[in-house]
């Protein structure tokens, strides 16, 4: 009598999953990559401020290594938060039924958030590769360019969190402190942009002062739904 043949061993890592592991890691280590970026352009490669002479944007770009370095660890923190949507998208999907559609606007907001994060740094490196020559005039357009994709990546982080807020009040696939809070994030740009006074957030209400504030959102719904799913 034939025997039947046993596939090969799953094994799991004790106590923790491999899909809680996967969103937990694509949730937190953003804000950890994108502070470690920041860290590097801002020390560093001594990251001008935008009002100082274009001539010090033109400097700021020869020294290559750490801006390159500084670009990289912000495109892996894009990248990384692109996964993030991915594994926020099955938790909403599953929790929000029928046709989903508040969770594939969520997904859409947040591949919008990781394109033009992706974008920032990229221009950054463009401009470190071919500091010996551009002029400094030509330094300071492409220096002016990356910041420029910070708007619409605050603008789509908006349709990110306001969808996911809305899934999570009508499913409470996330703790109401945290919903709520998500949902009221955007109308918070106002007060905490004028509290900011920086020449590169010349204007309030565009979501800027509030846009680093999605990472630690991000990392905060990563944690919950990864013990939400530990207790079922």
């Amino acid at each position: 009598m034939a025997t039947a043949r046993r596939g090969p061993e799953v094994r799991h890592l004790p106590g923790l999953h491999g899909e809680r592991l996967t969103l937990l890691v694509s949730g937190v280590a953003p804000l950890l990559l994108g502070l470690a970026g920041l860290i590097v352009l801002e020390g560093p490669a001594d990251r001008p401020e935008l009002d100082q002479p274009p001539v010090m944007i033109l400097d700021y770009f020869s020294g290559q290594d750490t801006v390159i370095l500084g670009s990289f660890l912000l495109m892996l923190a894009a990248m990384l938060f692109l996964w993030f949507a991915g594994c926020l998208r099955v938790a909403l999907r599953s929790a929000e039924g029928g046709d989903g559609r508040l969770s594939t606007i969520a997904f859409g907001g947040g591949v919008a958030v990781a394109v033009f994060m992706l974008a920032m740094p990229a221009v950054n490196v463009c401009g470190a590769l071919s500091a010996d020559f551009l002029s400094v005039r030509q330094a300071q357009t492409l220096y002016l360019m990356a910041d420029a994709f910070l708007y619409p990546a605050a603008m789509a982080a908006a349709v990110m969190l306001a969808a996911t807020a809305g899934v999570a009040l009508k499913t409470g696939v996330l703790a109401r402190w945290l919903a709520w809070p998500s949902l009221a994030l955007w109308l918070l740009v106002p007060p905490l942009g004028q509290s900011i006074d920086a020449p590169e957030n010349p204007a309030v209400w565009t979501g800027l002062a509030v846009l680093p504030l999605v990472l630690v959102w991000a990392a905060v719904t990563a944690v919950l739904l990864a013990i939400e799913h530990r207790d079922h």
